[in-house]
């Protein structure tokens, strides 16, 4: 096994590891602490959130009475409840992708989106099955988009829906659904490829270093820290199908990717305030520059290094 395979699988592991931590840390709903006194209107509001959003077949009604009543609830109420409709559909995604992966129902999606795209409403003005029309309502109104990799189909959270929510919940929560809603637009990964530029990548992921910076106490913290580490996993080491080191011709030696050296030194350039990850990649573009931008062990272990968790 060369140098280079035995770092990314290292590496790859790693991430699929913090991957199904981050979702099954998210999947639980949020601890709650002492909330203050609001209006008896906003504690009428949670209540009734609550006999709907406990419940995975009433995950719909959750969702459509927080559209329908988060102006109601106050700034404490409001930002749980926005915390406890994640949870709970994030919970409920992986029972929802068993639906969309039966054979009856991929094959009718895949026809349709020869029609017409890949929306729910060319999905359901395509299909006339009535029993996969109604799976594909319950995904709509549960707040799933669809998305597609390599011939199948599978839900993900729709986080541009809930920037709706903004103006009524904590700033933290508001900063995290943008950042999330970021990704879920404009996915940085797929089938094992870094689908933005390293420009894109870099931006989001400092983006992500500011949020755990500013906000420590934020309900969404772990979270962060989390989504944050697999980025800077992308950005020091790339993925399978992009990777940040590359053989330029058979044999010869391991160069970092031209493109992730010029996002590298840009970030320099634009960069302010106090940040760790830049401070980082300057270090690493000087010891890059002492070994001709070559991976030598040295720069192994300094990525190493930097990216151990413990």
């Amino acid at each position: 096994m060369t140098q280079k395979s035995q770092f990314g699988s290292h590496w790859n592991r790693k991430i699929l590891l913090s991957l199904s931590i981050l979702l099954g840390a998210a999947a639980g709903y949020s601890a709650f602490v002492a909330q203050p006194a609001y209006a008896a209107g906003s504690a009428a509001v949670y209540k009734q959130f609550q006999t709907y959003v406990q419940q995975s077949s009433t995950l719909a009604k959750a969702r459509s009475y927080l559209i329908n009543h988060i102006d109601e609830a106050g700034l404490w109420y409001a930002t749980q409840m926005t915390l406890q409709l994640e949870n709970a559909q994030k919970a409920e995604l992986p029972k929802y992708r068993g639906k969309l992966e039966a054979e009856a129902v991929r094959q009718a999606i895949d026809a349709a989106v020869r029609k017409n795209g890949l929306t729910y409403a060319s999905l359901l003005n395509n299909i006339k099955d009535p029993k996969i029309r109604a799976v594909l309502i319950e995904g709509r109104d549960n707040g799933y988009i669809i998305r597609t990799s390599e011939g199948m189909y599978y839900p993900a959270m729709n986080y541009e829906s809930y920037k709706a929510f903004k103006p009524y919940i904590k700033t933290d929560i508001g900063t995290y659904l943008d950042m999330m809603a970021a990704e879920s637009n404009r996915p940085s990964f797929k089938e094992a490829a870094i689908i933005i530029s390293w420009n894109e990548l870099l931006a989001r992921t400092l983006v992500m270093e500011e949020f755990v910076s500013r906000y420590p106490l934020s309900d969404r913290l772990e979270a962060v820290k989390l989504a944050l580490w697999s980025k800077k996993v992308n950005l020091f080491i790339g993925s399978g199908n992009s990777p940040a080191y590359d053989y330029i011709e058979e044999g010869g030696p391991v160069i970092i990717n031209s493109e992730l050296r010029q996002a590298y030194e840009a970030a320099i350039l634009t960069g302010s305030g106090d940040s760790e990850l830049l401070r980082t990649i300057e270090e690493l573009l000087a010891l890059l520059d002492r070994n001709n931008n070559e991976f030598t062990p040295d720069v192994q272990k300094f990525i190493n290094t930097y990216l151990d968790p413990n």
